[in-house]
């Protein structure tokens, strides 16, 4: 029985590596976007297979960082706004770090959930995010 685990947790993890790969490619290069409000879009752009940067339309600015994918799920780490690298590390305007988790269904994009990075590990948030806030892909 043992000789065949291992080959099966070997063929699930390869497969889930491929399927993961095959994820990022599809985003690679696309961007979404989600109407607000009238004259008000925000937008993710996929830059790579692993960054992106993010439009808020309502802060006007723009995030940036890292994507991946964790159990079939999209997870979108942000670090940083443009407007950090005029600030001091130690400034309380800087930008806080939030890691959301999201599903993409089709060509539309929901937030599930937001986390921040507080003492050195992600807490999660109780914020809710409106169901109407889907993003499409353009």
């Amino acid at each position: 029985m043992r000789n065949l685990l291992v080959p099966l947790l070997y063929f699930i993890l390869c497969f889930s590596f491929k399927a993961q790969e095959k994820q990022k490619r599809e985003l690679t290069f696309t961007k979404w976007e989600c109407k607000i409000a009238e004259d008000c879009i925000n937008t993710y752009e996929f830059i790579t297979d692993s960054t992106f940067k993010f439009f808020s339309c309502e802060m006007e600015d723009v995030y940036f960082r890292d994507y991946y994918f964790k159990d079939g799920f999209l997870m979108l780490d942000e670090k940083e706004s443009i407007y950090d690298k005029n600030l001091t590390e130690s400034s309380i305007h800087r930008s806080e770090r939030k890691l959301y988790k999201v599903i993409i269904e089709k060509d539309k994009l929901k937030h599930l959930s937001m986390s921040t990075w507080t003492n050195d590990k992600w807490v999660q948030s109780d914020f809710k995010f409106d169901s109407n806030y889907i993003y499409i892909k353009k």
